[in-house]
């Protein structure tokens, strides 16, 4: 079972990249290529809702399971900061503190 500062530690990587890509005026979301844009968009909008509103470990966990997963058919073609935003949280997800 996750621990809570494991829990908060993906919550916090989770947030950074909500807070790089979706900004009011979507400018970083619409810079992206097209592909990596329509793989990431619906995830981590899903993502963020859940960052606001009290939710289960579990079901964050899940939603946070599928950005990676989509995050990591077209991680190449990111930009280099969110990229690197996406493998902290993959290694947050693991347990393993980066920062």
């Amino acid at each position: 079972m996750p621990s809570e500062i494991g829990s908060q530690s993906v919550r916090e990587a989770a947030r950074r990249i909500v807070d790089l890509v979706l900004t009011e005026d979507d400018v970083y979301l619409d810079s992206l290529p097209d592909d990596v844009e329509a793989s990431i968009a619906v995830p981590l909008i899903e993502v963020a809702r859940m960052l606001g509103e009290p939710t289960g470990d579990k079901e964050f966990r899940g939603s946070v399971r599928l950005l990676l997963e989509v995050g990591a058919v077209v991680a190449p073609r990111m930009p280099t900061e969110l990229r690197d935003l996406f493998e902290e949280l993959r290694f947050a997800m693991r347990g393993v503190a980066v920062r």
